[in-house]
């Protein structure tokens, strides 16, 4: 059984159709639909697509914007990187302490 459900896009600006793999809990947790599904695509990868997706994971709508200079205000770089930081820090935390209870567990077990 597969994780995943295909969808596929008409993109308008580059007049191709585009397969988009959507993981199947993709729409889990969430309490607003449709929910925005990024993905950059073109030669270099320089147009931007938002497809709105509904809870049975069907493409309701989509936003395009060509070329990649401007994509996100320096706000929005910022505040990516701060969360990006943030989850390495966390995971970061997360591995020192499993280490500390994998060292635990070998001290009690020899």
């Amino acid at each position: 059984m597969t994780d995943f459900i295909n969808r596929h896009y008409n993109c308008k600006i580059c007049n191709a159709t585009h397969k988009i793999e959507l993981p199947k809990n993709i729409g889990d947790g969430r309490t607003k639909y449709p929910f925005p599904y990024v993905f950059l695509h073109g030669k270099p990868k320089d147009i931007l697509t938002i497809l709105y997706i509904d809870k049975d994971l069907q493409i309701r709508g989509a936003e395009v914007q060509e070329g990649t200079n401007d994509l996100f205000s320096k706000e929005q770089v910022v505040k990516m990187a701060t969360n990006l930081i943030d989850e390495v820090d966390r995971l970061r935390e997360d591995n020192l302490r499993l280490m500390r209870e994998i060292d635990a567990f070998k001290n009690r077990v020899s």
